[in-house]
């Protein structure tokens, strides 16, 4: 079942005085299917912050559509955004976004807050969830009281927290050492396993190299794309190392 599909999506912006437009997606075109893990790649200025933007109803497209669940995300009132966008998605940032004066127990729970949910189902959703990224231990301390790698399974848990459709996630080791980005990989992987729907931007090739499917952009265009099918990681790792060379060189086998 296609989850979220992407038609000719374009998005141009133009500078303040209408003088230069910049062209930063020229037609993607794309599916995810329910329960796929998938990569976007790309180089800086490649289209691929503006892509998520786009697909987290953060930013409006210029032309084309985005469908979650065969909705087509541009027909949502302004004032539904947020709401839509609380209750459908889940946001993984590089820099976490946290808020230094909530404990991690009230960042996690805070989009329950703001969805009006009662106090009993943010007990249960909360600690089943946290027992299982490992950080029950912390909830009373915050943010500039915990780790990295803790404070990146806080914001895993807050995207987790009411059960999105689909999880985004703008490079979300980019921030970590090598050791909590295992795992973070590592919780992703089992995300997957149990059927969430994740889709990660990423410049890194071994968290790309846990995907299903990496999609490659490069001048706003979809470039190329991989499926892992029967690879080991190892082996995806390394298609996906041969496949950043022919971007970086503008060739198309892979």
């Amino acid at each position: 079942m296609e989850l979220l599909e992407v038609e000719n999506l374009q998005k141009t912006y133009t500078s303040r005085f209408g003088g230069q437009s910049v062209q930063a997606l020229a037609g993607v075109s794309f599916t995810v299917e329910a329960g796929q893990y998938t990569a976007v790649m790309g180089e800086s200025g490649s289209g691929k912050t503006t892509l998520l933007n786009v697909l987290a109803s953060l930013d409006r497209p210029t032309a084309g559509t985005v469908r979650l669940e065969g909705r087509d995300m541009a027909t949502v009132p302004e004032a539904e955004l947020a709401a839509f966008r609380r209750d459908n998605l889940g946001f993984v940032f590089q820099e976490f976004n946290l808020l230094d004066t909530f404990t991690v127990r009230d960042n996690i729970c805070l989009p329950m807050v703001l969805a009006g949910r009662s106090h009993k189902e943010m007990g249960e959703r909360l600690l089943p969830l946290v027992r299982r990224l490992g950080i029950g231990d912390i909830l009373d301390k915050y943010p500039y009281e915990v780790s990295g790698g803790q404070k990146q399974h806080a914001a895993v848990a807050r995207a987790l927290i009411l059960s999105p459709k689909l999880v985004l996630a703008d490079e979300p080791t980019g921030a970590l050492d090598s050791k909590s980005s295992d795992e973070l990989l590592r919780i992703f992987d089992d995300l997957a396993t149990a059927g969430q729907t994740l889709l990660m931007v990423t410049h890194s090739v071994k968290a790309a190299s846990h995907a299903g499917r990496v999609l490659f952009i490069k001048d706003g265009v979809l470039f190329h794309q991989l499926c892992r099918g029967a690879d080991s990681q190892e082996r995806f790792y390394g298609r996906i190392s041969d496949a950043l060379t022919l971007l970086a060189g503008g060739g198309r086998d892979a």
